[in-house]
């Protein structure tokens, strides 16, 4: 295709849409002088003919350069979970509340990812541990993880739980040696002072005993 042949088909787009050159020139930032050029044949290839082309909304291939290719579909990427699973497991914490009890806040601290221990059980939760009665096996700053669902076993360690009048929740960790109708026999690994390794705890205050089936580091 000759230069002639696209200033006429230049000419006829500008003039469709109603523009003089100095008009087309204004729009894509070029001189008059530019576009008569363009149309009048003199120019072979002008550098604004791409530009020229675009604002008459002519097809490239018409005047002889490269059809546009439609741009590359952008990469859709599989969205990306949490690698850890979802934060839906609700951890309390708790202040100590006297020798080897604590009081437990009434609603969680934190969520965290599912510990593999409790990965299907409904109600499961976690619990900070404070002081050091039960040190070994739970270490203060750990939290206990926790299955209310499981049946009371002897040898197991439990979180107890007794409410006090005015509703405040305590708590206090120990593992179950026995039970009998009216006591839960328990075993404290490190007794604070004044208490014994062993004791009972009266099942009529301390009515509700969850199992705790594993501990958990704090990252």
């Amino acid at each position: 295709m000759d230069s002639k042949e696209i200033g006429q088909i230049v000419k006829a787009a500008r003039e469709a849409r109603g523009l003089s050159q100095a008009q087309l020139g204004a729009l894509i930032g070029v001189k008059q002088a530019s576009i008569f050029s363009i149309e009048a044949g003199d120019t072979k290839r002008s550098k604004f003919l791409p530009e020229i082309i675009k604002e008459l909304e002519i097809p490239p291939e018409h005047v002889g350069l490269p059809k546009d290719r439609p741009a590359p579909a952008p990469t859709t990427l599989p969205p990306v979970g949490d690698p850890y699973g979802a934060r839906d497991f609700a951890i309390y914490s708790a202040a100590e509340g006297g020798p080897g009890e604590v009081i437990r806040s009434e609603e969680p601290v934190d969520w965290w990812p599912r510990p593999i221990e409790v990965a299907q059980v409904k109600g499961a939760y976690g619990m900070y541990i404070v002081g050091e009665s039960m040190e070994p096996e739970f270490e203060p700053g750990q939290v206990a993880v926790i299955n209310p669902n499981l049946p009371l076993i002897a040898g197991k360690s439990y979180i107890f739980y007794a409410e006090t009048d005015a509703g405040v929740v305590r708590a206090t960790v120990k593992r179950l040696r026995k039970q009998t109708e009216d006591a839960w026999h328990v075993k404290q690994h490190n007794p604070p002072a004044g208490m014994k390794n062993d004791f009972t705890l009266s099942r009529k205050l301390w009515r509700v005993a969850h199992r705790i089936v594993g501990r958990q580091d704090p990252s």
